[in-house]
């Protein structure tokens, strides 16, 4: 069983694999219970999620919020008429934690191989119409005509990210309406834990910053600047400085305090961003764009898809060691998207602007 602290002034959430019993006395803000019975005599202020096991709620209990039980049974003694209608689901002949485990799996594992597979194929079906062709030839003479359309794709796709950032942002901190989200991709992850897991994931948190992150971007300024690639660099270089430093002052911003359940690695600071998730996203987005962005549909949807799982992997391996939350994870995505978009955009313009001089 493990306390998940938010802020000092908040009481905890519990997980447990374990038989559990929240005594009189305890207020908590959640409860997730797996493969294991819970038996409630206290207050519970957000809801409880029980996978695979039974929850018995005894007379003076009180749950507040959205109860969901999946392969079990829900016993109530309090006399008390629950605020939100619980959401009981009966045992089955299979365990729920094996089918919402694999079914998630599946649906990544699924995904991951179809959707650019299904981009490919819509692409290449598509070239047989006239019509799309004419779409795609009209595009090539817009971008050749007036090149700073495409930055202001950009610039739009960037003011995007940044208004999903603020939604994050109210969320999380301001309305605190990610707490089951939290919960629950966090027991998701913790489900796998081990030691092997552990060591696995230390080494992928390292791809994110750290000594092997230092030496994959020494490797990258080394390249562009043996190629002569100035504009790149200094594309490169935006993206990361300013990226990092946009994070530290967002996180000074919001200061949230990080997860005090399970922290296998020692981490300083506060929470909101993911300065990993961000900064990843940051540097492995601007890699992948300057590496296919003139090549092939198929390169550019291969590098896509690398990129996008490194980053992900990294953003994983922060819920897993159990320094941020994933509502830290995503947000640090969001606001990595938004530098990484006005970054490329001024790629973009500098090569414009030499293309022009050089005329």
């Amino acid at each position: 069983m493990t306390a998940n602290h938010g802020r000092d002034d908040e009481p905890p959430s519990l997980f447990s694999h374990k038989d559990i019993q929240l005594e009189p006395h305890h207020h908590i803000e959640r409860l997730l219970v797996s493969s294991a019975n819970a038996v409630v005599a206290g207050r519970i202020m957000e809801g409880a999620i029980i996978v695979d096991g039974n929850l018995t709620v005894l007379p003076g209990a009180e749950i507040q919020g959205k109860i969901i039980i999946l392969g079990g049974q829900l016993n109530n003694y309090s006399g008390n008429d629950f605020e939100q209608a619980p959401w009981v689901v009966s045992p089955a002949k299979s365990p729920f934690t094996r089918i919402v485990l694999g079914g998630l799996m599946l649906l990544f594992v699924v995904s991951l191989i179809l959707i650019p597979y299904l981009l490919w194929l819509i692409f290449h079906f598509a070239s047989r119409f006239p019509t799309f062709l004419r779409i795609k030839d009209r595009l090539l003479e817009i971008r050749n005509r007036w090149p700073f359309f495409y930055i202001a794709i950009t610039l739009v796709v960037s003011a995007s990210m940044l208004i999903l950032f603020g939604v994050l942002a109210w969320k999380t901190i301001f309305r605190q309406a990610t707490g089951i989200f939290d919960s629950a991709f966090i027991w998701l992850i913790r489900y796998f834990a081990s030691f092997e897991l552990d060591r696995i994931m230390i080494t992928i948190t390292n791809l994110g910053f750290g000594f092997s992150y230092g030496v994959i971007v020494f490797i990258t300024v080394s390249i562009l600047v043996a190629l002569r690639r100035w504009i790149e660099l200094k594309g490169l270089t935006v993206c990361l400085l300013g990226g990092a430093a946009l994070n530290e002052m967002l996180k000074h911003l919001f200061e949230r305090a990080r997860p005090e359940a399970f922290q296998i690695v020692a981490e300083s600071g506060f929470s909101f961003p993911s300065g990993h998730a961000m900064v990843s996203l940051c540097f492995y987005g601007i890699v992948a764009f300057l590496i296919v962005r003139k090549r092939s549909l198929q390169w550019r949807i291969a590098g896509a898809v690398v990129a996008t799982l490194l980053i992900v992997a990294i953003g994983v391996s922060r819920i897993y060691l159990g320094v941020h939350y994933p509502s830290d994870v995503v947000a640090g995505y969001a606001a990595g998207a938004t530098w990484l978009g006005f970054s490329i955009s001024l790629v973009m313009w500098w090569e414009q602007e030499l293309s022009e001089r050089d005329k």
